[in-house]
């Protein structure tokens, strides 16, 4: 007996999957989980009765393993790796970690269904296979859908406005400054801080876009201001960044698009990009929009073909 696999069945078997303490099957006859115990003494007979994915402890540790390493957000993925090596309490102790970055919590929610959906999909187009019957299509774009909507779903992106925004960029830019004095050696860190304040306080006339939760957080920023009047078709980031708990959420990237895109709308062609650390995650980003290695920072011409 053959039974179609619904949107509310794989959730029941989601759940069922990650209950270690109790054995459950798939009822085809009414396309149910049902649980095996004394009383109805079902047993899988691959007709009436089909066992679920197999799923163990060893396959959960996998995943948050493999999110971790996969996690871009540093101070997360440092304090989950830490979880994940002490080698008690792991999964109580990293869903106590992710508490303290919503945003992290929502994206491994989100990436553990989807593997877990996906090893769903494997064993029933196991099953699909052994009925004579198509298996399912590639689930990969919609849940790419899914991931896309983290951004829309918890924040919004807007203009820079120096009159509300300005405070903030300048905090910031002081925090960012400790980082790197933390990051690096003492007189480089002090170097690259200062590089770093300093090309943000040159410029005051700014323009760019601002990230902030929908609770009135903001979190990121990039802004770019104009170069001297003999240059006027160039721009240079004077500031970009992301607040260190919500890095790795996709956050830098969505502020880079909007700003190269509005920047090209209002004829800006070259762009200089300095005295910043770009990290390898950023490079493909920077090369998609044409950015090219010059001297110790990058520099784009948007509009060559």
């Amino acid at each position: 007996m053959t039974f179609e696999l619904t949107p509310s069945l794989t959730n029941c078997i989601l759940f069922a999957m990650e209950n270690q303490t109790s054995l459950s099957v798939v009822d085809a006859k009414n396309s149910a989980v049902v649980a095996v115990n004394q009383e109805n003494n079902i047993a899988c007979d691959n007709s009436n009765f089909y066992s679920l994915p197999k799923w163990t402890s060893k396959d959960g540790y996998a995943l948050l393993e493999n999110f971790t390493n996969n996690l871009y957000s540093p101070l997360a993925r440092e304090e989950l790796r830490t979880v994940l090596e002490s080698g008690r309490g792991v999964f109580r102790n990293f869903k106590n970690v992710l508490k303290a970055y919503p945003e992290v919590e929502r994206k491994w929610h989100l990436y553990k269904n989807k593997c877990m959906k996906a090893r769903i999909a494997e064993w029933y187009n196991e099953l699909c296979e052994g009925w004579g019957l198509e298996k399912l299509e590639d689930a990969s774009v919609e849940m790419q859908e899914e991931t896309d909507e983290l951004l829309e779903d918890d924040f919004e992106f807007s203009a820079y406005d120096s009159s509300k925004d300005k405070e903030f960029v300048e905090r910031k830019v002081l925090e960012i400054t400790d980082e790197y004095k933390m990051q690096f050696s003492k007189e480089v860190g002090d170097a690259i801080s200062f590089l770093w304040q300093k090309s943000s306080s040159l410029f005051l006339q700014k323009r760019g876009f601002v990230c902030r939760t929908f609770s009135g957080e903001t979190v990121g920023c990039i802004l770019a201001s104009f170069c001297p009047s003999s240059a006027e078709r160039t721009v240079f980031i004077t500031d970009f960044f992301v607040v260190q708990n919500y890095r790795g959420l996709g956050i830098g990237k969505e502020l880079f698009s909007k700003c190269m895109t509005s920047l090209k709308e209002n004829g800006v062609q070259w762009i200089l990009l300095g005295n910043f650390i770009v990290p390898p995650s950023m490079e493909p980003l920077l090369s998609q929009w044409g950015f090219e290695k010059l001297g110790s920072g990058y520099v784009a011409n948007i509009f060559k073909e």
